[in-house]
């Protein structure tokens, strides 16, 4: 009368439990972890976590088998991330300029500023979206992005050619001198933009983000102090504008500065900005204590206090 449950327990058919002693468990684990990310079963998955967790009950320091649960657990991460991914570009296609649902998209198909490979999934859904949607802003940058990471610099510059939007040409545009190593001649494009538009705390803002990226040590150990200092001034003079200009106004800019602060390890000047952030909620947002943006906001001060205390022992 057991053995629905027993079945159900290890993630296998009823016949299976007859010769399960005979099963080369690592094995099954192991064609489990070859099959495609959005193929991970939950009954898979929770066959596979208690034979492996049962394995480190008996040894602690069973590396086959934690290398299998690390493998494991990754596996059900880019399970779910396909999921969120196919979910955004249902909603993408049901609201067409939304930012936040094409930003997260880039997100989640692993276009960064970075080097990771882009999924074809991603070139596979825009290609198609631009044929209905030619002039969608968010998703030619989405996709100029893409080009420029998969070292498609053709077909980057096709995408520059087709927005009419000339902050955002340019910008990209930069972006791409930056990825071929050309920073002296993005820079001329960035203080150009800076003199057309003075007033514009968005151009401030999206200039700021650059030399951010570009300030981070590992990237550029020798110049990233002058990177990081240009960055301050430019996200200040954004956050300057954004409050002569907008009521209330957003405090993105300072966000952008705490986390610039906290990754190069100016934990002090990081948590100012949080607490600046907090009396920001407050003032011009009417958000009280108890809120999740400012529970965030409390939890980040908290752990660079410890990132102080574990730096100064």
């Amino acid at each position: 009368m057991f053995l629905p449950q027993i079945a159900v327990f290890f993630g296998v058919a009823i016949d299976d439990l007859f010769s399960i002693c005979d099963i080369n468990h690592f094995e099954r684990v192991d064609k489990i972890l070859e099959q495609p990310g959005e193929e991970l079963s939950e009954s898979n998955f929770l066959y596979a976590k208690r034979y492996l967790t049962g394995l480190l009950d008996e040894n602690p320091a069973n590396t086959e088998a934690l290398r299998r649960l690390i493998d494991l657990h990754m596996k059900r991460v880019d399970s779910y991330t396909e999921i969120a991914a196919r979910y955004a570009e249902q909603a993408i296609n049901t609201a067409t300029e939304n930012h936040y649902l094409h930003f997260t998209y880039a997100r989640l198909r692993r276009v960064q500023w970075d080097y990771e490979p882009v999924s074809w999934r991603f070139f596979r859904f825009y290609d198609n979206f631009i044929e209905k949607y030619p002039n969608n802003k968010e998703a030619l940058v989405n996709l100029h992005n893409a080009y420029v990471q998969t070292n498609k610099y053709k077909e980057a510059n096709e995408i520059i050619d087709r927005i009419t939007d000339e902050i955002t040409r340019l910008t990209l545009k930069a972006d791409t001198l930056i990825r071929l190593g050309k920073e002296d001649e993005a820079f001329v494009i960035f203080d150009k933009l800076i003199g057309d538009y003075p007033n514009n705390p968005n151009v401030f803002y999206e200039i700021g983000e650059r030399y951010r990226r570009l300030s981070e040590r590992r990237f550029n150990p020798d110049k990233f102090k002058n990177y990081f200092e240009k960055a301050v001034k430019l996200f200040e003079q954004s956050q300057k504008i954004f409050d002569d200009t907008i009521s209330p106004p957003p405090c993105q800019s300072v966000y952008s500065l705490a986390f610039m602060y906290d990754n190069l390890g100016y934990y002090e000047k990081a948590i100012e900005m949080w607490e600046e952030i907090i009396t920001r909620n407050k003032r011009d947002y009417n958000i009280g204590i108890e809120s999740d943006e400012n529970k965030w906001a409390y939890e980040m001060t908290e752990t660079l206090r410890n990132k102080i205390v574990q730096r100064e022992k």
